[in-house]
């Protein structure tokens, strides 16, 4: 079931399990490699396992949602699930740790929850403006401004849709395709859905004032540069994972995660 405003569902259960479930907020990368999500479903049995996916979310007809209404959705279908019992984890990967924060301490009013933020990354305007010169120069020079993010969201996020269009109708110009916008449409919509996200991490000025109820714990390879807005250093626990590469989720990297897991 979807939440109310959304065309698809921000909440998918990916394995069966009677008692502590987990939530896992993480997003898929422009590549076929398993998600963290789906990794941890496969390697820690016994244990329902959801995957919490934004992006999808604001890929249909909802240009943009703020980080709140996001997290009250996601709350809400987990409600509905029926696996609301024992000690839950909400873990969060990367850009989505905002958004597990957010969940965690509105599911912390009901159970005992623990967010686990694994290589958390906040987003500042450098990290949105950059992705959207990134994908706008898969289409063509990438020299057109980004759209000014202190705008109204929902403009914001079209204004960055027609720019890509633009580029897009220009392109098949250059090279006699003719209409070639079917061809590129779900690489369109995951752009538009995925700045979308980045924008309301962005734009999530109170999270010091959401965070707080449940307890924190951050997995991170860069350990003495974490910080947690809201909350003193004291208020969370920092666990180092050795080196960890860029780019998709590494099986390593996922088998990390489901051993700290298994102490909890």
């Amino acid at each position: 079931m979807t939440a109310p405003g959304f065309d698809e569902p921000i909440l998918r259960r990916l394995s069966p399990g009677a008692a502590d479930p987990i939530l896992v907020a993480d997003f898929q990368s422009m590549s076929m490699a398993p998600r963290l999500s789906e990794m941890l479903a496969e390697t820690i049995p016994g244990r329902p396992v959801f995957q919490i996916d934004p992006v999808d979310a604001l890929s249909g007809s909802r240009l943009y949602a703020a980080l709140p209404e996001l997290a009250a959705a996601c709350a809400d279908e987990f409600r509905r699930s029926g696996a609301a019992a024992g000690q839950l984890l909400v873990v969060g990967h990367c850009s989505a740790s905002a958004l597990s924060l957010r969940v965690a301490d509105l599911l912390a009013a009901e159970l005992p929850v623990t967010a686990v933020l694994v290589q958390p990354a906040l987003v500042a305007d450098e990290l949105v403006t950059e992705k959207f010169a990134e994908y706008l120069g898969k289409f063509g020079p990438a020299g057109r401004p980004c759209p000014d993010l202190d705008g109204d969201p929902e403009q914001v996020v079209s204004a960055m849709e027609q720019l890509f269009r633009d580029e897009i109708t220009a392109l098949a110009a250059s090279r006699n395709l003719g209409s070639s916008m079917g061809a590129f449409a779900d690489l369109l919509v995951w752009y538009r859905g995925w700045l979308a996200f980045l924008l309301a991490c962005r734009n999530d000025r109170a999270l010091e004032q959401a965070v707080g109820r449940a307890a924190v714990t951050v997995l991170s390879d860069a350990p003495s540069e974490i910080a947690i807005p809201g909350l003193d250093r004291a208020g969370y626990q920092v666990c180092e994972l050795p080196p960890q590469p860029g780019g998709p989720v590494s099986p390593e990297l996922a088998k990390l995660v489901a051993a700290y897991v298994d102490t909890l």
